[in-house]
């Protein structure tokens, strides 16, 4: 592997106290609107449990203790790219074999704090770790113009292979992380030696739909899709469709940015509706405050407009050909067949079942998802 580069410059996560006053502040502020009683959740939140999330967000969460988390890790940024970047001891300093680096890619709406747990697990193992924020999240420039998932990957394999010199590598990920990760390893299979993924339901269509009929569970699954995508994925049609047309709301009021993402973090998760079950009330705070105190939520929201406007899709004949694995958790948004995974992945090598975990899986089941990937990459 090659040394560090010059365009590769340490950072340290420092939100201002200034910001976190002006959120204090913000928060004291806030205009609550009516809620009919007995609506709970059932009209996307609910305005008695966001009261006392926010009341704690003003009053208790310490912000400075998740960034005592991240700068407890190596950070870094290069061309206005943020990245954690972990090394393993190596043999030659009494480390064990070397392993595959890993690169954990995450979604909307996470970020690099999804990893804290699963990054020490995975340098146990002896895989190097490079964590990136995606381009417009967390603490990563916002692009000039909105990218795709095509550029991001370009973005990333230029990290990962120019700038810290990995020839070959892993790379793991789930929501955006799955679809960016699978194109890194569709444009450069050379040094992308293995993919593994908790969410495949994002992948591009498969190309050969007309080559072989669907089996039934294949049939149920497009159906099951059809549905999911009309009276759940709103936020993919509003996001997709029009993100700068509420973004502004969510930049200005922490409360509204709070119930958007709230929603998300119940929804998906597995918490059986009870979100707390899943995030402690820091937990949530880490998150939200993550794109308030950085404002990203605008340039997060505008990655699935940029993406429908020039959408990978297979075409006839193509497939990812890396080595690739599927960890599938029970409350995942949408959970295809195998069969209809084997037609977007050429060498699905392992599928993984579990008992338990959601669409937010590295922060959820971190032991569960480490021993998974750790696994997979022994058995290359």
């Amino acid at each position: 592997m090659a040394a560090t580069g010059s365009e590769v410059e340490p950072f340290e996560v420092a939100i201002s106290e200034e910001v976190l006053d002006d959120l204090r502040q913000r928060l004291a502020r806030t205009r609550w609107p009516d809620q009919p009683e007995d609506l709970g959740w059932d009209y996307g939140a609910d305005f008695a449990y966001l009261r006392e999330l926010c009341e704690y967000w003003r009053s208790d969460y310490d912000w400075r203790q998740i960034e005592r988390a991240l700068n407890g890790l190596s950070n870094w940024r290069w061309h206005g790219l943020h990245f954690i970047w972990e090394r393993a001891p190596r043999p030659e300093r009494g480390g064990g074999p070397d392993r595959l680096p890993v690169c954990l890619i995450h979604g909307w709406p996470g970020g690099p704090v999804e990893f804290l747990e699963l990054i020490p697990l995975l340098i146990a193992a002896g895989h190097d770790v490079i964590v990136p924020s995606l381009p417009g999240f967390a603490f990563s420039d916002a692009p000039p113009s909105p990218l795709n998932v095509d550029a991001i990957a370009d973005r990333f394999r230029a990290l990962i292979g120019d700038a810290l010199g990995y020839e070959r590598y892993a790379v793991q990920g789930g929501d955006w992380g799955a679809l960016i990760g699978a194109r890194m390893a569709f444009d450069d299979p050379d040094r992308v030696a293995a993919l593994h993924l908790n969410a495949t339901s994002v992948l591009p269509l498969p190309g050969d739909l007309s080559d072989s009929p669907l089996s039934d569970a294949e049939q149920a699954w497009v159906a099951e899709a059809r549905h999911w995508r009309t009276r759940e994925g709103f936020h993919m049609l509003v996001q997709a469709g029009a993100p700068d047309a509420f973004s502004p709301g969510l930049n200005d009021s922490p409360i509204g940015l709070a119930a958007w993402l709230l929603d998300k973090y119940r929804r998906w998760s597995d918490c059986d509706g009870e979100v707390e079950r899943r995030f402690s009330k820091d937990d949530l705070c880490d998150f939200v405050t993550l794109y308030w105190a950085t404002g990203t939520i605008a340039s997060s929201m505008r990655l699935y407009a940029a993406e429908a406007r020039d959408l990978w899709r297979l075409q006839p004949g193509e497939r990812i050909a890396v080595p690739a694995a599927v960890a599938d958790f029970p409350a995942e948004l949408l959970r295809p067949p195998r069969a209809w995974t084997e037609r977007q992945l050429s060498d699905l090598r392992r599928w993984s079942e579990f008992d338990r975990g959601g669409h937010f899986a590295a922060f959820e089941e971190p032991e569960l998802l480490a021993e998974d990937v750790i696994g997979f990459l022994a058995e290359l």
